[in-house]
């Protein structure tokens, strides 16, 4: 259940940028947030979730099976296909490592929060899932959800996974730093960061009390390849570095 930082993979990308946080003074922009927030809504460029929700890769005798559940992060948001996708990828690292045939489903729509990611929690799929990435919560913190409503539904959501999941882990994606997304303009970036680092807290404790459970996060800004073309959601190399993050735990969970 420890956090993995992703500057740890890959220093060399994750320390390229330099950091676009604000002052302290940052709120007296708070008038202006909403405007931007509805500009940006109309202004940033649209993307298809990936193909190939279902996959399989490997050919060892070894049967396991990944699960992406969540929002568009786990729907490959703005990825061709989930061969590419954290899903897919992770199925190519466990298959190496575990010399296994292992199968990817992705249970994800983009735009979900944690309270509809509780629809997506699938017994029939997940009973089998040897490993469950989970991103959730960017959605709670730009459609103004409570912190209290955040923490009552992302712990039915865990609870629910690992209910339906009785033999597999699950990875829960930390929320990134907001406030360093190329497509925020400020003050937006500042709201959302604060909002953002509020919410990962929430996030930190629900893992640390449950069992078959860790995170992996960021908290650095992130080279401009970690995005797409809409600065907002993670490119193929950012997806990588996720895989290699829950693979680097998997490991050591393995080696202990």
């Amino acid at each position: 259940m420890v956090g993995i930082d992703l500057r740890g993979v890959r220093p060399a990308r994750l320390r390229a940028t330099v950091s676009r946080r604000g002052t302290d003074l940052w709120w007296l922009g708070l008038p202006v947030v909403p405007l931007q927030g509805m500009r940006l809504m109309r202004s940033i460029p649209r993307f298809a979730d990936a193909d190939g929700v279902t996959g399989q890769v490997g050919s060892g005798p070894r049967r396991m099976k990944v699960v992406a559940l969540g929002d568009s992060v786990t729907a490959g948001y703005a990825i061709g296909h989930h061969r590419a996708s954290v899903a897919g990828q992770l199925a190519v690292r466990l298959a190496d490592r575990c010399g296994a045939t292992v199968e990817w489903a992705a249970c994800a729509v983009s735009g979900a929060t944690a309270g509809a990611a509780l629809d997506l929690v699938d017994p029939d799929v997940l009973a089998d899932a040897d490993l469950i990435f989970v991103s959730i919560g960017v959605n709670d913190v730009k459609n103004l959800h409570t912190a209290a409503r955040f923490r009552r539904e992302l712990e039915a959501l865990l609870d629910a996974t690992l209910a339906a999941a009785p033999h597999g882990r699950v990875c829960l994606l930390g929320i990134p730093p907001l406030d360093h997304f190329p497509a925020f303009p400020r003050p937006l970036a500042d709201a959302l960061g604060w909002r953002g680092r509020v919410f990962d807290a929430i996030g930190v404790a629900a893992i640390a009390a449950r069992e078959r459970a860790f995170r992996i996060q960021t908290d650095e800004p992130l080279a401009p390849e970690m995005f797409a073309g809409d600065g907002f959601h993670p490119s193929e190399v950012l997806h990588a570095a996720f895989a290699d993050a829950v693979m680097a735990q998997w490991d050591a969970a393995t080696a202990g």
